[in-house]
């Protein structure tokens, strides 16, 4: 006669296999530390991925900030007009005057990195913001330079 294999017990569905039929038996040196080293992992990768969106969330936030302040100095330079000029009837901004109201402006706002050009009545700004990341993901990276450009033309008003 030959021996007789075991063959594992029939299970219906919705019932469980009675004890110790389908499960691997624990060795000593499986203490589930694969598990606490993948919470681990997990949790440093979170850690970088918010930081990462918290960086271009402020990125964005500073062109927004930069495109208005850009508008809005150019508004305030556009005013400067040239009394002269204004006194023959052409409207043409005064490039000193424009240029020392936007500096004034942006430097009440803390901005400092700008470039002025007046040409006849238009006067256009850069503003250059510097965003600093909160952590450096890339080495020597510090972080990220916004620049904005916005021009504003003097016309005649009522």
């Amino acid at each position: 006669m030959t021996p007789m294999t075991p063959v594992a017990p029939v299970t219906r569905p919705g019932r469980a296999a009675p004890a110790g039929v389908g499960r691997r038996a624990r060795s000593a040196a499986d203490e589930g530390s694969i598990s606490l080293f993948l919470i681990l992992v997990l949790f440093g990768a979170g850690l970088l991925f918010a930081a990462l969106l918290s960086d271009q969330a402020r990125v964005l936030y500073a062109n927004g900030q930069a495109f208005d302040l850009a508008g809005s100095a150019a508004r305030v330079g556009a005013q400067q007009l040239d009394a002269a000029a204004l006194a023959d009837g052409t409207i043409q901004v005064d490039a000193q005057a424009a240029t020392s109201a936007v500096e004034a402006y942006l430097a009440a706002h803390d901005i400092h990195d700008t470039e002025v050009t007046v040409t006849g009545a238009t006067v256009t700004v850069t503003v250059t913001q510097h965003v600093g990341f909160r952590l450096p993901l890339v080495p020597g990276a510090s972080g990220a330079d916004v620049t904005q450009t916005r021009s504003a033309t003097a016309t005649a008003g009522p």
